[in-house]
């Protein structure tokens, strides 16, 4: 995808009322507020006309289209609104549906952005002002998206959505940029606006479709945008809508097509989306594993760890194009070299390693030594639980612009070793030690999404990728290597995947002491402490338990 993210950050104003300007709005203005009005809660459509009429922003036309509204009341506040010049209000003869009516309001639109806003929801007072500077300043951005929560009934806000930079594989399963959301109208209009067919789902539809387009993509980390929540509704019940699921699995299947992803989208249990890839090539992939023959007990028994991950690579995997790098330490016992030969066959091919122990070094190694396209990098303490594991890791990487891969790694008891990296205050497993079925805030934790790095016990990277960005980094002969060479990666363009639907045991630090060294940590925050300090751009609603921080 050709286009860019911008994350808006920024020191917020302080929340003093704005007086508004007398400029006025401009004779072709810069938003146009589109609102579909089908006889709402009358208090509400009152609490969101105000949210508009108050912006401190003036430079904006609202248009409104009834379709067919019958409330009297509703009718009488629409006689007052359109008083004010700025507003207009367009009356349709027939109830249309809400795609007819957004498309009205469209083609009527006159200002260079269409901001979406639904009739019984508010704006906060600096909504547009707040998007408007970060227009003023990135002349390229064609989508931008805030943060949201809910208003009940009593006028109470609560639930925020802090939501993440922008994240293409998330969207594929959640429609999670929403509200608030502005659109440049011309890219707008050259897509047709809202599609029949896609009631419920017609702005996630819609979004999908202009992310494909968009050059400059921004979110804003602040709430823009109040999401009334009565019973009943969408925004309490994801099941309020059925037909709206139905919709937004069209929706997505038909951008599979549109972006060359060979998959069938399901729903989940979760009311969200699942997208089953088939693979358009099946590359042949070498399986790297560093070892030095430990042998502990898991599961009330003792086994020799790379025995028991190479024999569940052999006997679960689906795939079969596959090579099995063993990288031993010298002193690695012979019979247990011998018991790899037996339980591998010819996929086994052994490298050994005669230094001090640098888990950097040893994969570098077992690359040098790879003949598949695509490296799959796996600790010797890891047993699959998958069968499809390596399709479901690979499959991501047949977009040019993923780099890295990984699954959901489970401890010993099955609780969560890691969802992936989350960055704040350090570098740290996602989600570790969280229960097996948690799913985190607004779901997170049950679809793929970008993450901000990956925990190298397990992970799938094109050569190309490793190649282009010079292999692990060997200063991390311990620690910090995956989140060096990850961050390599973003400095490189690429993104990073985690996928809940590929399940691997990782028995954590068993076959190594799990200690971090003070230079390691030292060397990973000079060369990365501007990132892996600062709240995480893909899990920015991770509390501290959830994020993995004691």
């Amino acid at each position: 995808m050709a286009h860019r993210t911008i994350l808006y950050e920024t020191c917020w104003p302080s929340e003093t009322s704005f007086a508004p300007t007398e400029q006025g709005m401009t004779s072709a203005p810069l938003f146009s507020v589109i609102t579909p009005v089908f006889n709402p809660p009358v208090n509400a459509f009152k609490d969101c006309a105000h949210s508009v009429t108050q912006q401190t922003c003036t430079d904006w036309e609202w248009i409104l289209v009834d379709d067919g509204s019958t409330d009297p009341e509703v009718m009488q506040i629409l006689n007052f609104i359109e008083i004010n010049p700025q507003v207009t209000v367009i009356r349709r003869e027939k109830n249309g549906g809400i795609v007819a009516a957004s498309n009205d309001g469209i083609n009527a639109a006159r200002g260079q952005f269409i901001a979406l806003l639904d009739h019984d929801d508010q704006l906060t007072h600096d909504a547009l002002e707040t998007v408007q500077k970060l227009l003023n300043k990135n002349s390229d951005i064609d989508y931008v998206y805030s943060d949201e929560d809910k208003v009940n009934e009593d006028g109470h806000f609560f639930d925020r959505f802090r939501k993440p930079r922008f994240s293409p594989e998330r969207l594929r399963g959640q429609n999670y940029c929403c509200h608030f959301s502005v659109l440049r109208t011309s890219l707008v209009k050259q897509l047709g606006g809202f599609r029949d067919g896609f009631d419920g789902s017609q702005d996630y539809d819609l979004f999908l479709r202009i992310t494909e387009k968009a050059r400059a993509i921004a979110h804003i980390p602040k709430v823009l945008y109040h999401w009334r929540s009565v019973q009943g509704s969408a925004s309490l019940n994801a099941d309020a809508k059925p037909y709206a699921l139905i919709a937004a699995q069209k929706a997505v299947q038909e951008h599979l097509s549109r972006v060359g992803i060979n998959g069938v989208v399901e729903t989940t249990p979760e009311f969200y989306l699942k997208t089953t890839r088939t693979l358009n090539q099946r590359p042949r992939v070498s399986i790297i594993i560093p070892t030095c023959g430990t042998e502990k007990r898991v599961w009330g028994r003792d086994m020799v760890l790379v025995e028991t991950a190479v024999a569940s690579i052999v006997q679960r995997s689906t795939y079969n194009d596959y090579e099995i790098i063993v990288v031993y330490d010298s002193h690695t016992p012979t019979e247990v070299l011998t018991k790899l030969s037996k339980i591998a066959g010819s996929r086994l091919v052994l490298a050994e390693y005669s230094k001090p122990f640098n888990f950097s070094e040893k994969i570098n190694l077992g690359a040098v030594k790879a003949t598949g396209d695509v490296l799959i990098l796996l600790n010797d303490d890891t047993q699959i639980e998958s069968p499809d594991w390596i399709e479901g890791l690979i499959g991501f990487l047949e977009e040019s612009d993923v780099g890295m891969v990984g699954p959901k790694l489970l401890l010993e008891d099955k609780r969560i070793q890691s969802a992936g990296h989350y960055f704040k205050i350090g570098a740290h497993n996602g989600a570790g030690g969280s229960a097996y079925k948690e799913n985190g805030p607004f779901s997170v934790l049950t679809i793929p999404a970008e993450r901000s790095g990956l925990t190298m016990a397990c992970v799938a990277i094109p050569r190309r990728v490793f190649e282009q960005v010079g292999g692990l980094c060997t200063e991390f002969p311990g620690a910090f290597n995956d989140v060096d060479f990850g961050n390599k990666l973003v400095m490189h363009g690429y993104r990073m995947i985690w996928t809940p639907h590929v399940e691997i045991f990782h028995f954590e630090s068993l076959s190594r002491d799990p200690a971090v060294s003070d230079p390691e940590v030292r060397r990973v925050q000079e060369r990365w402490g501007s990132v892996i300090l600062t709240d995480d751009h893909y899990l920015p609603d991770f509390e501290s338990g959830l994020a993995g921080v004691q």
